[in-house]
C-alpha cells in the first residue's frame, strides 16, 4: 500500500475480522476513531499527524467497510448493530474508557452508545455528525415495505477499475473532495481481482433501512449522555435536516463550532480540525 500506518492489525468480533489501524503512543490516552458510511479508517489519515503523540488513535473499520470482513449472507446491516460492534471492540482491546472522534455514521453511533454506556466515553468530538436519522411513527409501514422491495431488487453488474486513480476519479463524482485527496480512502476501499480493482465494501450496505427510531426515542438516549460533546458542523455538510437545536438542548455538555468545508472537512482542513479537537480534549 502507498499509505502506511504505524500499526495495523485485525481483531475477531463475532467470528468476523475487524480491521484496525493506529497512530501515536501505544500506551497513550486512547482515542477511538469511527468513520462514516462507506468510508474506512483512512478517513483519519490526514488528521492523525496533527494529534499530539501522547494520544493513541485507534481507527476501526466497521463490518463490510474497508478491509474488515463482510457479514455472512444471512445477516443484515442494521444501523444500531454498530453500537454492539463498538462495545465489543472496546472489550476486545481492553479499553475501559476513551475519547472519541466520530465522523458521520461513526459519530452518530458513538453519541448513541454514550447514552447507554455512560462510563465508556469521556469526551466526543463529532465531525459533521449529531446523531441518527430518525423517522416519525407513521412512516414505519413505508420503510418496512421499501426495505422488503429493495432486498428483492436485482443489482447491476459490479464495477471494475483498471487503476486506483480511475477508482478515485469515480468516487470524486459523488464527493466534495478531489480524487487526489480521496486516494487514502480509495486505497483501503478496494480489492484487487482478475478483472481489476473493485470496491471492497459490501454492496448490501446500500440497502434501505428496515426501520428508524423516532425523534422521541432518540431524545431519550441523548438526555442520558454524560460525556462532553464537541459538535464540529460543516458549513456545506450533509445533515442540514437534523433538528440540531432540539438535540443540543437534550445534552448536558455540548459545544458547537461551525467549520468551513464539506462533509469531509477533516480531510480538507485537517490541521484546523485537529486544533479544535485538541483544545477540547486537553481542557
Amino acid at each position: 500500500m502507498q499509505f502506511k500506518y504505524e500499526r495495523e492489525y485485525q481483531i475477531q468480533i463475532k467470528q468476523k475480522k475487524v480491521s484496525v489501524v493506529e497512530w501515536g503512543d501505544p500506551a497513550g490516552i486512547p482515542i477511538l476513531c469511527l468513520h462514516g458510511w462507506l468510508d474506512n479508517a483512512a478517513s483519519f489519515h490526514y488528521l492523525a499527524p496533527f494529534i499530539d503523540e501522547k494520544y493513541r488513535l485507534i481507527a476501526i473499520e466497521m463490518p463490510g467497510h474497508g478491509q474488515s470482513e463482510h457479514l455472512s449472507s444471512d445477516a443484515d446491516y442494521l444501523f444500531v448493530s454498530g453500537i454492539g460492534t463498538i462495545d465489543l471492540v472496546l472489550d476486545t482491546l481492553n479499553i475501559q474508557q476513551c475519547l472519541v472522534i466520530g465522523h458521520s455514521m461513526g459519530g452518530a453511533l458513538a453519541l448513541l452508545y454514550a447514552g447507554v454506556a455512560k462510563e465508556r466515553f469521556s469526551k466526543l468530538a463529532l465531525i459533521d455528525s449529531f446523531g441518527a436519522l430518525t423517522s416519525p411513527p407513521e412512516n414505519a409501514v413505508k420503510l418496512l415495505s421499501e426495505a422488503i422491495a429493495d432486498r428483492k431488487r436485482i443489482r447491476g453488474n459490479k464495477r471494475y477499475f483498471k487503476t486506483l486513480e480511475d477508482a478515485a476519479k469515480a468516487r470524486e463524482q459523488v464527493s466534495e473532495l478531489d480524487w487526489k485527496t480521496l486516494f487514502p480512502l480509495i486505497e483501503r476501499g478496494v480489492m484487487m481481482t482478475e478483472k481489476g480493482y473493485q470496491w471492497s465494501s459490501d454492496a448490501r450496505l446500500k440497502q434501505a433501512s428496515w426501520l428508524r427510531m423516532t425523534e422521541e426515542q432518540h431524545d431519550s438516549i441523548l438526555q442520558e449522555v454524560e460525556a462532553k460533546v464537541l459538535f464540529l458542523k460543516a458549513k456545506d455538510g450533509l445533515f442540514k435536516e437534523l433538528p440540531i437545536e432540539r438535540r443540543v438542548a437534550k445534552l448536558k455538555h455540548c459545544q458547537q463550532v461551525d467549520m468551513a468545508g464539506g462533509h469531509h472537512f477533516h480531510m480538507q482542513y485537517p490541521e484546523a480540525t485537529a486544533k479544535y479537537i485538541l483544545d477540547f480534549f486537553n481542557k
